[in-house]
């Protein structure tokens, strides 16, 4: 059947119920493997399974590559081996425990839940099942439903099967389906003692919830109600406490595999005529016992708890979320907080003397207490005596006598371009010269007028070339104008670096005249009073403070990328100029605001963004 043909065949099957859809795969897994229709089997698990994609591969030893038997996807340029997870082998690890699964990309991008699953029966056969990651909550489901139809033992055949009995797995993933659909906590826990009770026709079942260091009742088969101080529910909550102490399942009248007993589960055997009891716990995710399950079975034989524990897996985390759910708002508060005091301080009452103190504390401090606010701004240090020493003609750097932060005397050599390609072309130009001045002496000995005005045109020319050189050479060196620092240019990125005419080298200012140029953002520009003394400390020496005291404000804001626009404050040095003050360096100032309360300095950034959003 071809891709389209599948597609087809996809898009016009009729959506099934789960236990539809499994009844249709066990009847078309009896078929033999050689005429079973894989393209029609890949349909119905892709359904089963709310898979985005499905396939079946046949594993080939001799060339270790994959055979495509089947597949289901509406993507015609689908593969099974292109969402599989690099670096995994799922096939192998499928092979070991029945099934595998791991998160992986496609190369679009797209995320995908992989699911592999080995087809019991059938040698090196895989089950390849593409599932959206919105699904993974279910994933417990889906794979317990995809092993209901993997197995492909004959059955006349001596082959011992490897998958639990189809029909009580099927008729557990009803249950469980049926608790799952409930709409709230105690419904999901009648729904399953009342189906316990009827599909294994037991006397009694009842199920308890582990609260803290307490066991509640919390559904009893066949009753709607129930009174929690009843003598019967108390009876049956003493009878559950073996489970939670144990940690794992337990049987009345006890076997040598448990080594237990209890009165409270001998009293309770009288009360119900049960010949068998059996108390099963139920672990969350980190296998602590959250609920345990109480099941009374008359005369027989009881059935094996294999397929219950792997449904109770799965309805698990659904009950627990019911159960969260079914609280009320002021216990779930109660109880979260407790939890978290109680681990920190202790078990008795801490959370309320603690609760208590420390809120009487911060609202007082929060209504009278005051601290001196302080606007921070990022700062540098500025002169505006200053020159660019730049590149006076095309070329490459050849030496660099200087860096960044170096005291230059006026006169000093900072850098010196590359002449040897001049010096290269003075020689040129000068053997140049000597040939057209020989052609002019020549041709005006001649008495060759025309040619004699040519030559000279061309001995004017290379003389004007030679000039132009010989200034470029002699501008090869740059010198000091003054006495100062240098604050941009670095040595390491300017050696044989090239240059074009124009280009910035260094930048010399003069240590004197220095002020602070302050940025402060416009949403505390409003703080900022003339005059308002502050603090600037450097980025070179940041344990010494400089007062300083605002002069002028810039009025026009400045775009500073992702900080938003920012206004340029102009602040005096109110402290004599160091020795190790260089123009450029930058750091962080804090202009003083004076003291406010410390509820609005913990709030008023909040407060104006709240008002910028709320206002209309």
């Amino acid at each position: 059947m071809s891709n389209a043909t599948a597609a087809g065949t996809l898009a016009s099957a009729p959506v099934l119920d789960a236990r539809s859809l499994i009844e249709q795969l066990q009847q078309l897994r009896k078929t033999r493997a050689t005429e079973l229709d894989w393209q029609r089997y890949c349909v119905l698990m892709r359904q089963l399974c709310k898979a985005s994609h499905c396939a079946v591969v046949r594993k080939l030893t001799e060339t270790e590559s994959l055979e495509q038997l089947g597949r289901a996807s509406e993507l015609e340029t689908w593969s099974p081996m292109q969402t599989m997870p690099l670096g995994m082998d799922l096939l192998a690890k499928a092979d070991g425990q029945g099934y595998a699964s791991a998160p992986a990309q496609a190369q679009d991008g797209q995320t995908w839940l992989v699911l592999v699953l080995a087809l019991q029966g059938l040698s090196d056969c895989y089950l390849i099942l593409n599932i959206k990651p919105q699904e993974r909550a279910q994933l417990n489901e889906l794979t317990l439903r995809a092993l209901l139809c993997v197995d492909f033992n004959s059955p006349v055949s001596n082959t011992a099967a490897v998958m639990p009995v189809p029909e009580e797995l099927t008729a557990m993933l009803g249950l469980a389906a049926e608790v799952m659909q409930q709409p709230n906590f105690d419904a999901a826990c009648l729904s399953l003692v009342n189906g316990l009770a009827a599909q294994w026709k037991l006397l009694h079942a009842s199920l308890g919830w582990v609260d803290k260091d307490r066991m509640e009742v919390v559904a009893i088969s066949h009753l709607d109600r129930f009174e929690s101080d009843a003598s019967q529910t108390q009876r049956i909550e003493s009878a559950l406490l073996p489970a939670v102490l144990q940690g794992r399942e337990v049987w009345w009248p006890a076997t040598e595999e448990t080594l237990h007993d209890s009165d409270a589960l001998s009293s309770l055997a009288q009360d119900l005529n049960a010949e068998r009891i059996a108390l099963l716990p139920i672990p969350d995710a980190q296998g602590i016992t959250q609920a345990v399950l109480l099941l009374a079975f008359a005369a027989g034989t009881p059935p094996g708890l294999n397929t219950l524990q792997l449904a109770l897996e799965l309805m698990q985390p659904r009950l627990s979320d019911l159960r969260a759910q079914s609280l009320s708002l002021q216990r779930r508060a109660r109880q979260g907080l407790q939890n978290g005091a109680e681990q920190l301080f202790g078990p008795e009452h801490s959370l309320i003397k603690l609760s208590g103190v420390l809120l009487m504390l911060a609202v007082l401090y929060l209504v009278f207490g005051s601290w001196h606010y302080r606007v921070d701004a990022s700062a540098q240090l500025v002169t505006d005596a200053t020159r660019l020493i730049s590149a006076q003609f095309d070329g490459r750097i050849d030496q660099v006598h200087a860096t960044a932060g170096d005291l230059v005397k006026e006169g000093s050599l900072l850098v010196t371009l590359d002449t040897r390609d001049l010096e290269q072309q003075r020689n040129e130009l000068s053997a140049e010269i000597s040939k057209t001045a020989s052609e002019v002496n020549k041709y005006r000995a001649e008495g060759l007028l025309a040619e004699t005005e040519i030559a000279q045109a061309r001995l004017d020319q290379s003389l004007a070339k030679a000039e132009r050189v010989d200034s470029n050479l002699a501008q090869a060196s740059s010198n000091a104008p003054f006495e100062g620092v240098i604050v941009e240019g670095e040595k390491k990125d300017l050696l044989g670096a090239p240059v074009k005419k124009g280009d910035r080298i260094f930048r010399i200012a003069k240590v004197e005249g220095l002020y602070i140029t302050l940025m402060v953002s416009e949403k505390e520009m409003r703080h900022i009073q003339p005059q308002a003394n502050g603090e600037v400390a450097l980025l070179s020496h940041p344990s010494h403070n400089i007062p300083i005291q605002v002069s002028s404000v810039i009025p026009v804001a400045q775009v500073k990328g992702q900080e938003g626009n920012q206004f340029m404050i102009k602040a005096e040095l109110l402290e004599a100029p160091q020795p190790w003050w260089r123009p450029g360096m930058t750091g962080l100032a804090r202009i003083d605001v004076g003291d406010k309360n410390v509820a609005w300095v913990l709030s008023h950034r909040v407060v104006d963004r709240l008002r910028l959003l709320l206002w209309w």
